[in-house]
């Protein structure tokens, strides 16, 4: 580490950083029915008051993403983007929690609320890296963008795939040429990542008096016997990426306990490793539907379809760019990254498929996301802005 990057990450605002932080959690930003109108406007002052080139992009009412830049000297120089989402799931159960969910209390050296770890510290560590590096007024060649994103919980079109394919180019702003994500993994470097479906299915039966069911078709015995199918898809085990998984998120049908219910409905969430593709994966569940009404003549399917769909996708582990990053995690926590896969793309699937490689480094556990009793250590938060600051400098000084 030299002096200038020495006196950078010195030089990071932690107290302030993590008094932003707080203010986030404070805002329950959770999505759905995701209103950003208050959080997207305590980020924009934010930025603007580091003096820091910001602007917002609406590509949909009410979807705004808040957007900084540093340019740097050389418009054909390094652009790396930190990015991460400002939306969050819902708090469940508040008796569950030890702390009130949207209170970013800190207790024990960690701060605890919804969005913590996923993934509102991370925001705050890109943006305060930026500010060191920013304040230090050390010149970079290449430019640095930090994106405050809007519905990745819920893959939504409008946050960093509307940012990637029309909003930068659409102002000027230059496209990055690495896409660094703040996902929680523990500050190690994630390039593997699974695809995904998710499917919705009804089968259709006919209704009858609930104490005459031979008079009728039962539309939710029909889904019992295709749900039991349907977890006999074949499942392929990847390195990094894990083994492929089949959740049933959604099952509803029948109306009263004594009619024979006619529909039922049920959602899948399939994520799938390579060699696997969703395409692949499309085919086989299209065939087992086939095989099912060949079986039974009775056996109906009304709706069939996908409203998530990407494949598994995977980065190039020894980019320049990856081995940088590796150095600065190293310099950091003093020991070398695990370089490992995931359950999603989320927002860095947009600019992989773009062609920009992009990996998950974020601080946080992924075993607390999307739990009770979400925590981030607040020493974790620290060393995330460190190495983003030496992120920056490495890469576009």
């Amino acid at each position: 580490m030299d002096a200038q990057d020495k006196k950078v990450i010195d030089s990071i605002h932690f107290e302030k950083m993590l008094d932003y932080a707080q203010r986030l959690i404070r805002i329950p930003s959770i999505n759905p029915p995701a209103d950003y109108s208050e959080i997207h406007r305590i980020v924009y002052e934010e930025i603007k008051k580091m003096g820091l080139e910001v602007e917002t992009f609406e590509g949909h009412p009410g979807k705004i993403n808040v957007f900084s830049l540093l340019r740097g000297s050389d418009p054909k120089g390094q652009v790396l983007c930190l990015s991460g989402h400002m939306d969050v799931v819902p708090a469940g159960d508040e008796k569950a929690w030890k702390y009130p969910p949207f209170a970013a209390k800190v207790h024990d050296g960690k701060i605890w609320g919804r969005g913590a770890a996923d993934m509102k510290c991370a925001l705050a560590a890109k943006l305060y890296a930026l500010e060191a590096v920013k304040r230090s007024g050390v010149p970079l060649r290449g430019s640095v963008i930090v994106g405050n994103t809007v519905d990745d919980e819920i893959a939504g079109i409008w946050g960093a795939k509307y940012m990637v394919e029309k909003g930068l180019a659409g102002r000027g702003w230059p496209l990055p040429s690495f896409h660094v994500v703040g996902e929680a993994n523990r500050l190690n470097i994630t390039g593997s990542f699974k695809g995904r479906l998710w499917l919705r299915l009804t089968t259709k039966g006919k209704a009858a008096h609930g104490g005459a069911p031979e008079n009728g078709i039962n539309a939710v015995d029909k889904m019992i016997r295709l749900i039991g199918k349907i977890r006999e898809i074949p499942r392929v085990t990847h390195p990094l990426m894990g083994r492929d998984t089949l959740n049933l998120g959604i099952l509803k049908g029948g109306t009263k306990v004594n009619i024979v219910p006619e529909e039922c409905e049920a959602h899948f969430d399939f994520r799938m490793c390579s060699p696997a593709d969703t395409t692949s994966s499309l085919k086989w569940f299209q065939e087992t539907i086939q095989k099912l009404k060949a079986e039974d003549p009775e056996f109906e399917v009304g709706n069939f379809e996908f409203y998530e769909r990407r494949d598994p996708l995977e980065v190039n582990f020894a980019l320049p760019a990856i081995e940088v990053a590796k150095t600065c995690i190293q310099d950091v926590k003093g020991k070398a990254p695990v370089m490992d896969g995931t359950l999603s793309a989320g927002d860095a699937y947009h600019s992989l498929k773009k062609g920009i490689p992009g990996i998950f480094l974020g601080p946080g556990d992924m075993k607390v996301i999307h739990q009770a009793n979400e925590f981030l250590e607040i020493e974790e938060m620290n060393q995330a802005a460190k190495i983003y600051a030496l992120l920056i400098m490495r890469l576009c000084r």
